[in-house]
C-alpha cells in the first residue's frame, strides 16, 4: 500500500496478517506462514479457536485449542 513510516512503531494504514494456511510452512522475506508469533498471541488464538480449534499448527504440532490453553499471553480479549 506504499506506506511510509517515519518511526518503527508508527500507525499503519492497514495490516493483514496471515496466521496459518492449511499445513503449509512458508518462509520468505516478505511472508512467513504460519505467523511467527501466533502461538503467543491470545488476541489471534481466541478467534481462530472459535472457528478451527482442531486445526494443527504445522510447526508446533499442537491444535489451536492446545496452543490457546498454554498461551503465555494473559491479556484479556474482548469481543466488540
Amino acid at each position: 500500500m506504499g506506506r511510509k513510516r517515519k518511526e518503527k512503531n508508527d500507525p499503519r494504514s492497514i495490516e493483514i496478517d496471515m496466521l496459518i494456511y492449511e499445513d503449509k510452512v512458508i518462509k520468505q522475506e516478505v511472508l512467513t506462514v504460519p505467523h511467527p508469533f501466533l502461538s503467543v498471541r491470545r488476541f489471534a488464538l481466541e478467534p481462530l479457536n472459535e472457528i478451527a480449534p482442531q486445526l494443527i499448527h504445522p510447526e508446533e504440532g499442537k491444535s489451536i485449542a492446545q496452543l490457546l490453553a498454554s498461551c503465555p499471553d494473559s491479556l484479556p480479549v474482548k469481543k466488540i
